[in-house]
């Protein structure tokens, strides 16, 4: 409405019209995600994964000499085996989402390209 028709509208009616303003409404308060005890194994599963694959390299890189490779194999299939086993232990009872799978699978993944990793570096060791 423009003031014209405003203003005759107010003389017709005898009453004023106001705008309303409409303000949006305050979106909520964010909440921080809680993740059930599923999906904090299985987090705890991956970053050990991946922590233990910076691991592998860093062991490869800074153990040098004829065992280095040979003792950063036999510490990643220890932590390796132990890691797997405590989240498959954790794991069992529940029902896992098509989701969980999937991040269960890039952490097995992990753990077999760490242990694959450092079966290389001793194999290379000795040809080298």
């Amino acid at each position: 409405m423009g003031k014209r028709s405003r203003a005759r509208a107010q003389e017709q009616t005898g009453v004023r019209q106001t705008r309303e303003v409409r303000r949006p409404a305050a979106p909520p308060p964010k909440q921080r995600a809680q993740l059930g005890p599923v999906r904090r194994t299985l987090t705890a599963y991956l970053l050990g994964a991946l922590l233990l694959g910076v691991l592998t390299l860093a062991g490869i890189v800074v153990l040098g000499g004829t065992l280095g490779p040979f003792i950063t194999l036999a510490v990643v299939v220890l932590a390796a085996g132990l890691l797997h086993r405590a989240a498959t232990l954790r794991l069992a009872p529940a029902e896992l989402t098509n989701e969980d799978r999937l991040i269960q699978t890039m952490a097995g993944g992990m753990l077999v390209l760490s242990v694959v990793l450092a079966a290389a570096g001793a194999v290379l060791s000795l040809v080298a």
